[in-house]
C-alpha cells in the first residue's frame, strides 16, 4: 500500500504517515469529492492539504512545506500558508491513484500561480523552519 511519509519540524505526536486507507476514513468535511468543481479539467477525490498539516502537527517554527516525488526526481518548496486550499488527490472513485494517474498522491493547489506548483507522484511531505532550494525551474521559466 502507498504511504505519504511526513518529515521534519513536525511534535513528537504528529502523524508521520498516511495511507490511502486514511484518507478514504477522512472525516466528510475534510474530503474533496471532485476535484475538477476546483481544478477544471482534473479527475479525482481527494482531502484538504490543511486536514493532512493539522493530524502531523508542524513545529510553530515550521513555515514552509518541501514536497517530493516518489522518484525524488522532484521537489517544490513552498510556504506553508501559500497551501491553504491545497488538495491532496489520492482516488478516482473508490480505486487509489496509481501511477499512471499521477499516483500515488496527487496535490492541486486551485489559486496556485503556476503549474509547477501542483505535484504529480506525491510520497513525501517535508515541514521546515526555512525554505530551502528546490527543483522546480525559475519563476520565470516555469512551463510545467
Amino acid at each position: 500500500m502507498d504511504t505519504l511519509r511526513i518529515s521534519g519540524a513536525v511534535e513528537p505526536d504528529g502523524r508521520r504517515e498516511w495511507t490511502h486507507a486514511d484518507l478514504f476514513a477522512a472525516a466528510p468535511d475534510a474530503r474533496v469529492e471532485d476535484i475538477g468543481a476546483l481544478v477544471p479539467g482534473r479527475r479525482g477525490s481527494g482531502v484538504r492539504l490543511d486536514w493532512i498539516v493539522e493530524g502531523s502537527r508542524p513545529s510553530d517554527g515550521a513555515k514552509w512545506v518541501v514536497l517530493e516525488s516518489a522518484d525524488g526526481g522532484f521537489t517544490a518548496c513552498r510556504a506553508l500558508d501559500e497551501l491553504a486550499s491545497a488538495i491532496l488527490v489520492h482516488a478516482d472513485g473508490d480505486r487509489p491513484f496509481t501511477e499512471t494517474d499521477g499516483g500515488p498522491f496527487r496535490l492541486y493547489v486551485p489559486d496556485a500561480g503556476d503549474r509547477c506548483g501542483n505535484v504529480k507522484h506525491l510520497a513525501r511531505i517535508g515541514f521546515r523552519t526555512a525554505p530551502v532550494e528546490d527543483s522546480r525551474p525559475p519563476v520565470e521559466q516555469r512551463d510545467c
